[in-house]
């Protein structure tokens, strides 16, 4: 199977968000609950400017590719920025979070080697 997901669908489907991550929100890009995929689960989230993904931590590694903004990433207590063009890898069961620190929303794709993003389980 092969599955195009061009710029129109991806704004045209509904944003998420829950008050447990405020001036966070997402879509759903890639995504066996949506579009009949495997494998792999892929999604775009927006952070405001102060908002935050508190320190949180999941089974499967996650990739972020970063393609607006700026923030700041925890990986448990340690501090680093990121920024447009960036890629970060992040392990399996790695507590991690991200803040956006500066003045423009921080945009970023994330991507799970899972069919479905609802497999996969945060930990605080």
């Amino acid at each position: 199977m092969i599955f195009v997901n061009n710029l129109k669908s991806v704004s045209d489907q509904e944003w998420s968000t829950t008050e447990k991550y405020p001036g966070v929100r997402w879509k759903f890009l890639i995504d066996a609950d949506f579009t009949g995929s495997s494998g792999l689960s892929l999604g775009f989230a927006e952070i405001a400017p102060g908002g935050e993904l508190t320190l949180h931590y999941h089974s499967p590694a996650e990739i972020y590719v970063v393609t607006d903004g700026n923030g700041i990433l925890n990986k448990s207590g340690k501090f680093e920025e990121i920024k447009k063009g960036d890629l970060v890898y992040i392990a399996a069961n790695a507590k991690h979070g991200l803040k956006n620190n500066g003045k423009e929303t921080l945009k970023f794709y994330w991507i799970f080697p899972t069919d479905r993003f609802s497999e996969v389980e945060y930990f605080n």
